[in-house]
């Protein structure tokens, strides 16, 4: 329930036309639970800190420059990639039948 909650934050601010920096606040604390529950396993850990680092130089840069609002739309997608390929919470496994039951032959 959380994830469902922080991603659809997430999502909102990925997509907002502009951005504040009390916006900042909405998901600042939501950022490592969303990197570390990504679906990538290679995303070692140096490279999720850094990303979080990356997004609070953005955040902090005034005013913003080019380079800083690209970095954060780069980090966004990362994590937003991550999300995406995340594995499903209940294991579905796309073939329609319950697999504790056995097949009648």
């Amino acid at each position: 329930m959380v994830l469902i909650l922080f991603t659809s934050n997430f999502i909102g601010m990925c997509f907002s036309r502009s951005l504040h920096y009390q916006f900042y606040v909405w998901y600042f604390h939501t950022l490592p639970y969303l990197l570390w529950s990504g679906g990538v396993k290679k995303l070692a850990h140096l490279l999720r800190v850094l990303i979080l680092g990356l997004i609070e130089l953005s955040w902090n840069t005034y005013p913003s420059t080019v380079y800083s609002s690209a970095a954060l739309h780069v980090c966004h997608l990362i994590i937003l990639v991550s999300l995406w390929l995340a594995p499903t919470l209940h294991g579905h496994h796309g073939d329609g039948e319950r697999q504790d039951k056995p097949k009648r032959q």
